[in-house]
């Protein structure tokens, strides 16, 4: 078994003894290396572990679904921005259709983050291999897995979208939006040769507030489609108190990513103390 596998089993045994918020502070110790207040939250942290423990949307897990979130960008008048689908959606490793699907395509599973498989050629990925990966996505609790309780409403299903280019060199802009409304971009960029990340304001000022050894030393251009992005998410991140947008700007093509309640488990462990703390005034539990 996977030394994450093991760790993972742990932690729920740990969650089941001790409780759930015990298993998030410790969970954010030993992974993260950062101290989470539940009783009296001030950071950005506090608050987004708080709220993940505390609070059932119903509008957050289904916007966290990856195939139900596409109804409910539909329904805010952005159907444009969606990457088509090129394939019926799964609900159960039968009904992927292999020899039905194009040459190039993304698969993504609905309920979880990190499973996603990008094709650039069919020809390259043996049809077992396919089939195996789906089904270990299947079998995946990844809300119990990583202790965010949303995901463990989301059916387990996959979805086929259309490819969109070399997808490792695609440059990912995550939208952080408070109440309604944008507040700072997190880019992400480099992922073919090792994922890179960078802060900016929302007029495109760098902020000096990544820790780590993902930190991006050089700077990212301006998009040019960067006040429509922010009009997009501001549309989008109306009817919650926080999430972060994720878009894509290609060839002058705005491409819905998803939409992100719990980043990074709710820890932010890519952000500095002092940001957390300040970014933590905004969110009004």
């Amino acid at each position: 078994m996977e030394l994450r596998n093991v760790y993972r089993f742990f932690l729920n045994i740990t969650s089941k003894i001790f409780g759930v918020a015990f298993a998030k502070k410790f969970d954010a110790r030993v992974r993260f290396h950062r101290k989470i207040d539940l009783k009296a939250p001030k950071t950005l942290t506090d608050k987004l572990c708080w709220i993940e423990l505390n609070r059932e949307e119903s509008l957050k897990i289904k916007c966290t679904d990856k195939y139900e979130v596409r109804a409910y960008v539909k329904e805010k008048g952005l159907e444009d921005i969606l990457v088509p689908l090129c394939a019926p959606v799964c609900s159960h490793i039968d009904e992927i259709d292999y020899d039905a699907l194009p040459e190039q395509f993304a698969m993504k599973a609905t309920h979880g983050c990190e499973m996603n498989l990008i094709c650039e050629a069919k020809s390259k990925i043996e049809k077992a291999v396919l089939y195996k990966k789906a089904k270990d996505w299947f079998n995946h609790d990844y809300g119990r897995a990583c202790i965010e309780l949303h995901y463990k409403k989301i059916p387990h299903r996959i979805i086929f979208e259309e490819f969109l280019q070399d997808t490792e060199n695609i440059i990912d802009y995550k939208i952080h939006c408070f109440h309604g409304r944008p507040d700072f971009i997190l880019v992400c960029s480099n992922r073919a040769s090792g994922l890179k990340l960078k802060l900016y304001t929302l007029d495109w000022q760098p902020i000096d507030e990544i820790i780590g050894s993902h930190k991006n030393l050089t700077e990212i251009e301006r998009p040019k489609d960067l006040d429509k992005m922010l009009d997009i998410s501001r549309v989008l991140a109306k009817d919650f108190d926080f999430v972060r947008v994720d878009l894509y700007d290609i060839n002058g093509k705005i491409h819905f990513g998803e939409l992100t309640f719990s980043p990074a488990s709710c820890v932010l462990p890519y952000l500095s103390d002092s940001f957390i703390l300040e970014k933590g005034k905004l969110l009004h539990l």
